[in-house]
């Protein structure tokens, strides 16, 4: 696999220039949430055109501001990946339409793959419940 890293400016031409040279399937996008680095690493796995390898294209995109062009108009099933990325990270993709809810309709919470969301902590104050100890089993 060949990583490339980009400016988040240049995001959407390098995925340009991929698909003219070729790179015509989209096999993921994603984020990784930094948080001691205070950004999201946004990127996208594509598969060589003959098929005997990956390049993967990531750009670092401020917490502050986690915003970064959707790959929708380029790979029309970037929609749905970015869509999920959108919903756990809280990545907003420009461009995309299909930005609402996909597994968390009814989620009054922050995203939940955020490093700094504290899923035990969010048990106790919606629903009230102490959740399990870390490190323990439960009762089977």
């Amino acid at each position: 696999m060949l990583y490339v890293k980009v400016p988040r400016e240049k995001y959407l031409d390098v995925a340009r220039y991929m698909r003219e040279q070729g790179f015509r399937t989209l096999i993921m996008v994603s984020a990784v949430d930094w948080l001691k680095k205070n950004s999201f690493e946004v990127y996208f796995v594509l598969r060589s055109p003959d098929g005997k390898g990956y390049v993967k294209v990531a750009a670092d995109v401020p917490r502050s501001s986690p915003s970064i062009p959707s790959l929708s108009e380029i790979w029309r099933n970037a929609a749905m990946r970015e869509r999920e990325a959108w919903e756990m990270f809280g990545v907003t993709f420009e461009g995309n339409t299909m930005l609402k809810p996909l597994f968390l309709e009814d989620w009054s919470g922050p995203p939940p793959f955020r490093k700094d969301f504290d899923w035990r902590e969010y048990v106790k104050e919606e629903y009230g419940l102490e959740p399990p100890k870390q490190g323990g089993r439960g009762n089977a």
